[in-house]
């Protein structure tokens, strides 16, 4: 019991060290209550010298409670260390505060406040020492007070905490209320009075007379309290801070996922490339010193060189390092500069991006930018400055990177780093806050200039950088020799050709690399490898490029070529590929849309290398989904400069364009009139743009002087839009703002409205009697979809006749199947029970949902057979819901979902379970989108159970386990949308409060990683590993197995590909640190892998991951004690490593172990050990017995009898193998050593049995059985 107390108290204490910085520890460090009352001496006495007297005396009460608390964690501790922890942080936060009579007062008044709840302590003094139950008190007291002093330090540790002890204060009173409540519950728990009573007769007689049932559930009631207050402590914040940051986002117009959107956008390079970066000697004296000339960091580099990509492996790096030193010490903020993006381009936005990340990593900001903005009408970006400033210097450690400067704006560049140096650097100074801020960019003449006298690094001289492009090129290259079976030295040419143009640009190498493998023959290959066409920078690369896809190709695709590229080039967003069709197939003069104008090929066929074509994670491999992007800014530049795309006219026509799309009369007739027909031609697929960025390229038009008769065509058609919204509004060009502003507000309610109308299912059944009558749909065509399954007529229908079944019966059953609504009628008239499963063990419904047929179902449904609560037969596990599913009849799952009640709560999580088993997105779809739960929290909870329930009877139905998570992932997009960005990546961060509830529900509670991997759920696996921190995937169960103890205690037979992602994936967690923890038994994976004779590709990847391969477990087993087979014998043979001579706890080696374990053990493995150490046949055990292998193997021959006959074969062959190995005569020596004289005499009764001359002329030679 005290070594489990033990190990609590030190978990507590670690997490409090963790938040302390290296001089708090050594300030606290041997501080006792002596020291803590001469302190209050020496304040009391400074403040009455300046006049400023405190009473200090109020402290006594909480002092005398903290005495009690050293006592009794000395009773069973005796560790100076938790002392000094006691009153150390006591001490500290009294000096600090004292400076300031206004903040020891308050702090006083908290520690009155703690002492109330703790005035019960002495009486508890001797029950506590008695008690075990009670000592778990002890442990959550001791934990309290932690919390609070953390709390308290939190306040006084910030750099100038005075400024911010305002803002700081009010978080501190939320975060100490919870542990107020959690101490006065306890103290309520203790003062019962038959506890209170036991204690007075503990005292008095030093007996055990009370009954012990006041105890027994005493540890429920402390666990209960603490996971209760941690939910209101969590609650509790997301209601208080979820406004504040509500508002923020809004003012500063930046949202979480926006900001987090910066680092999650995907690179086409390999995920290994840049970690050269940290070993760098310039970029480690800007991450670890903290001179004041190196924390600037210049990381430059030509135009494509990846300098985002490097900084997006920096970040996540520095994220990383976060995590893991001491809470609330340090700030990482970032900021990704975007020639494109409109707000991604000046410092204003700059600093709304930063400043929104540092409020969402600490609520002290939050409710310092909260106060600062609320107060301000309208934001200058002088205000915006000094708050970031101020943000940023509330840590002891900060880091800003700035990426893409050079794609700033105008004079932004130079405002951004000017701010960055001039004004946040010194202020960091004066605040004793160690900044660092990196800058990427090119050097352009402008950003080089102003950081010449900081470090840099120049990513064309760095070698390593260079060998990452060849990698990349070398990857790349692999998949072109398999395009055009390449021969081996061709490759290779083709790898030196181009990493060596490069110069350091992954860009050029991605280009060429593409440009080559779109090449339609092996000859077209060969023929832009020659020395004349072969790009040698860039710009020639590009130059390929436009010859092949545009001088080189037909008249229509080179239209179609420009049309895409311009559009591309002057979006204000990147455009998903339907809204570019849509382009083609809009007509906005005659207000039409003619979908066979629309492109055949995709984009990425159409433009090539030019563009970037990104999968939208919640709808993949869906092509009208795909978001389009120029592949780089540098591509942009080339078309603007060399006059394939005219940006200025590209500007002007996407103005006209819009503004006669929404002045359409589609756009502004009547609202009561139907525009049915208009959403089923996909007139309005441009309207998200349209309404969104008209008034950004009128601007842009406005802006030139470089056509003014087309500027008048733009004006004028602004202005008819604006008439056409129902606004008066001046052509003028001094048209006040204010006018502006009305006729776009009208513009932007129109479109509000007609989306409405847009999104409704208008689509619906003539019938009046069908659910689709209410519910209608999105299409014409699922409508006809739905006519098809649900109302076929005779006419042109296929006539089944009723053919029997193969028993020759005709029946309900059989009736249902063949889709017969006649005969199933007529069955029903004859008083057949529709419910019921009969002989087939199958029930009627589900067989005709399973062959599909709507109408036949819908006549069941009608008559009162409930899909969801159909009865079950046990001899089959088959049901319609899982009928229709598996056979994409989304009709009749539609049908099943309006039917009746509908699903409960269960049985939606049971179906959607389903559905992503069955890899069915849009039946998933289905069941998210049309059925709302009672609870959703309830729901969320089922689906994971459901999903690894589920497993079993799939793997043996399938034989597969696929880690594929999409569809996972689609549905706990849809549940949590806030976890997730724009393109459906999971961003939520570990400090996150809702990520904190769910992660504890999720990994905790319901511990669905370890049962995900148990039962070969790889799919819900890989998804917990997506989501989950590093806390909630280094959890242990109660036997202390690890995720990668659990997943290869449930590897498939043979070789799985399945199985071995899985373990690849586990094994690449944090450099394989899985491998090397060990569960309760003191085991390795290693030690489980060749018990559980694990497959070879699994058992190699596992080895090579275990750091130390001769770990002893806890009886002194290491993983060779495991390898019972020659197959695993040899396979962990070829690390040379292996310590062969290895002990277990008894003293035996691992021959010694095999034969006295009674392993069924092939006589194969103990040949492979013999080979590589013969000394292992006759070593003996450190033991008192001092037995040798040969001793085992023949006590194992004497019990044959109880074992099997192929048993006793194997034992039999391991002695002929002893005594008649090259070491035989060792070996006979060394028994004869610990042996008596009938021992011997049995060893040499089997030689003669068994024949063997040779061992028994050895015996002869030794007299091994002759007594002396």
């Amino acid at each position: 019991m005290a070594a489990n107390q033990q190990t609590s108290f030190e978990k507590s204490l670690d997490l409090f060290r963790r938040e302390l910085s290296d001089d708090q520890i050594k300030q606290i460090n041997g501080v006792n209550q002596k020291t803590v009352n001469d302190a209050i001496q020496e304040i009391q006495n400074r403040l009455g010298r300046r006049g400023d007297l405190c009473k200090l005396t109020r402290v006594q009460r909480f002092l005398h409670a903290m005495e009690h608390i050293e006592k009794l964690v000395t009773i069973f501790l005796n560790a100076s260390d938790f002392v000094a922890f006691i009153w150390g942080p006591i001490k500290l936060a009294l000096m600090i505060a004292t400076s300031w009579t206004d903040s020891v007062r308050k702090l006083i008044d908290a520690y009155e406040e703690i002492a109330e709840a703790l005035d019960n302590l002495a009486f508890f003094h001797n029950l506590i020492r008695s008690r075990d139950h009670l000592k778990l008190v002890l442990e959550d007291y001791f934990s309290d007070i932690l919390r609070f002093h953390r709390c308290v330090l939190g306040v006084f540790s910030r750099p100038e905490w005075k400024r911010f002890f305002e803002w700081a204060w009010g978080s501190f009173r939320r975060e100490v209320k919870p542990i107020l409540k959690s101490l006065k519950r306890k103290q309520a728990l203790l003062s019962d009075d038959k506890l209170q009573s036991h204690a007075i007769l503990k005292e008095v007689q030093d007996s055990d007379q009370c009954t012990k049932d006041q105890f027994s559930n005493l540890h429920t009631s402390l666990a209960d309290i603490r996971s209760t207050l941690a939910s209101e402590q969590l609650q509790s914040k997301i209601l208080q801070a979820q406004e504040m940051k509500t508002y923020l986002e809004s003012r500063l117009d930046v949202s979480k996922s926006q900001t987090d959107l910066q680092l999650e956008s995907r690179d086409p390079v390999d995920e290994n490339s840049g970690i050269w970066i940290f070993s760098n000697p310039v970029f480690k004296g800007w991450e670890g010193e903290k001179s004041a000339e190196n924390r600037v960091l210049f990381l430059n580099g030509s135009p494509g060189s990846g300098k985002s990509t490097l900084a997006k492996t920096i970040i996540r790096h520095q994220k990383k390092k976060e995590a893991s030193a001491a809470p609330r010490r340090s700030f990482l903020a970032y900021f990704f500069f975007k020639h494109n993006a409109t707000d991604r381009r000046t410092a204003r936005s700059m600093l709304q991006h930063v400043i929104m990340q540092l409020v969402n990593a600490d609520e002290t900001i939050m409710r310092l930018a909260h106060e600062r903005l609320s107060t301000k009408e309208v934001t200058e970006l002088a205000d915006l400055k000094e708050l970031a400033s101020n943000c940023f210097t509330a840590r002891p450690n900060a880091t800003l990177v700035l990426d893409g400067l050079d794609e700033a704006t105008g004079n932004e560049q130079e405002i951004s780093i000017k701010w960055c140096l001039d004004k946040l650097l010194p202020a960091a100074a004066t605040c004793g806050c160690h900044l660092k801020i990196l800058i990427c960019g090119q050097r352009d003449g402008r950003l080089d200039c102003i950081l010449s006298s900081y470090p840099q690094i120049r990513l064309d001289l760095v070698d390593a950088h260079q060998k990452d492009i060849e990698q990349f090129t070398k990857d790349q290259a692999a998949n072109i020799g398999a395009r055009f079976r390449l021969a081996r030295q061709e490759e290779e040419n083709l790898i030196s050709k181009v990493s060596s143009a490069s110069q350091g640009m992954f860009l050029y190498a991605r280009v060429v690399l593409d440009n080559l493998a779109a090449m339609d023959s092996k000859r077209d290959f060969k023929d832009e490898l020659e020395n004349d066409s072969f790009p040698k920078d860039l710009d020639q690369a590009y130059d390929r490029i436009t010859q092949r896809i545009l001088q080189n190709n037909r008249p229509s695709r080179d239209t179609s070529v420009k049309r895409i590229l311009g559009w591309i080039v002057c979006a204000a967003r990147p455009l998903r590929w339907r809204e570019i069709q849509s382009r083609f197939c809009i007509d906005a003069d005659k207000q039409i849309c003619d979908i066979e104008n629309a492109r055949l090929d995709s984009c990425k066929a159409i433009c090539s290398s030019f563009v970037d074509v990104t999968e939208c994670d919640l709808f993949p491999n869906i092509e009208s989904e795909q978001v389009v992007s120029m592949v780089h800014e540098t591509a942009t530049k080339y078309l603007v400069l060399n006059g394939t795309v005219n940006l200025l006219q590209e500007h002007i026509d996407m103005a006209l364009f819009c503004c006669r799309y929404l002045s359409s009369h589609s756009f502004t007739m009547s609202r009561s009139q139907n525009i049915t027909d208009e959403i089923r031609s996909g007139y309005f697929s441009f309207l998200d743009y349209a309404a969104a960025h008209y008034a950004l390229h009128i601007e842009k038009v406005e802006a030139s002087t470089d056509s003014a008769l087309t500027l008048e065509a733009v004006k004028q058609a602004a202005a008819d839009l604006a008439k056409a919204n129902c606004r008066q509004t001046s052509v003028q060009t001094e048209e006040s703002h204010e006018t502006t502003q009305d006729g776009n507000l009208a513009i932007q309610d129109n479109v509000l409205v007609l989306a409405k109308n847009i999104h409704s299912r208008t689509s619906r059944c003539p019938h009046s009697d069908c659910f689709a009558n209410t519910i209608g749909y999105a299409s014409q065509r699922r409508l006809e979809s739905h006519n098809e399954a649900f109302h076929h007529t005779t006419t042109g229908a296929k006539v089944t006749f009723p053919t029997g079944s193969k028993t020759g019966e005709w029946d309900l059953y059989e009736a249902c199947k063949a889709g017969d609504l006649g005969e199933v009628k007529r069955f029903h008239r004859g008083g057949e029970d529709l419910k019921s499963a009969g002989a087939k063990a199958v029930t009627p419904l589900c067989a005709a949902a399973e062959a599909g047929h709507g109408h036949v179902c819908k006549y069941l449904v009608d008559n009162g057979v409930d899909p969801f609560r159909n009865k079950r037969d046990a001899r089959s596990s088959r049901n319609p819901i899982t009928g229709v599913i598996n056979g994409s009849h989304l009709e009749i799952l539609e049908l099943f979902l309006h039917s009746g009640n509908g699903p409960d709560d269960s049985q939606l999580a049971e179906n959607i379970a389903r559905a992503i088993h069955a890899d069915r997105p849009a039946a998933l779809n289905m069941l998210l989108t049309l059925r709302q739960p009672i609870d959703h929290a309830d729901v969320i909870k089922l689906v994971p159970l459901e999903i690894i329930s589920q497993t079993g009877w799939r793997l043996v139905r399938r034989g597969s386990h696929s880690i594929d998570a999409t569809l996972i992932h689609a549905w706990f997009q849809y549940v949590k949308p806030e976890f997730y960005n724009e393109k459906g990546v999971f961003i939520a961060q570990s400090d996150c409060a809702e990520y904190k509830i769910w992660g504890d529900i999720i990994f905790r509670q319901l511990d669905s990683f370890h049962r995900a991997l148990r039962c070969g759920c790889y799919s819900l696996a890989t998804f917990l590993m997506d989501i989950g921190n590093d806390e909630y995937l280094q959890i242990k169960i109660e036997n202390g197995d690890t995720p990668l103890h659990c997943c290869i205690r449930r590897l498939c037979e043979g070789d799985c590909s399945d199985c071995m992602s899985m373990v690849r994936r586990l094994l690449q967690y944090d450099g394989g640190k899985f491998a090397n923890i060990t569960d309760s038994d003191g085991s390795l994976p290693a030690h489980t892998a060749l018990s559980g004779c694990a497959p070879q590709p699994v058992l190699r990847a596992v080895l090579d991951n275990a750091r130390d391969i001769n770990h002893r477990d806890n009886s002194g087993q290491s993983p060779l004690h495991k390898a019972w087979s020659a197959r695993l014998i040899g396979v962990l043979l070829e690390n040379k490593s292996v310590d062969l001579s290895s002990r277990n706890n008894r003293g035996q080696t691992v021959f010694s172990a095999f034969l006295n374990d009674g392993h069924v053990v092939d006589v194969d493995a103990f040949e492979y050990l013999f080979e590589a150490d013969p000394r292992l046949a006759w070593t003996p055990d450190e033991s008192k017995e001092g037995f040798t292998p040969l001793h085992h193997a023949m006590k194992l021959l004497e019990s044959q009898k109880l074992v099997p006959y192929y048993h006793q074969k194997r034992i039999q062959r391991v002695v002929k193998f002893l005594l008649t190995c090259s070491e035989a005569k060792r070996v006979l020596m060394a028994y004869e050593a610990r042996s008596t004289e009938a021992d011997r005499k049995k060893v040499r009764d089997f030689a003669r049995k068994e024949m063997l001359q040779e061992a028994l002329d050895i015996m002869d030679s030794i007299l091994f059985d002759v007594v002396a």
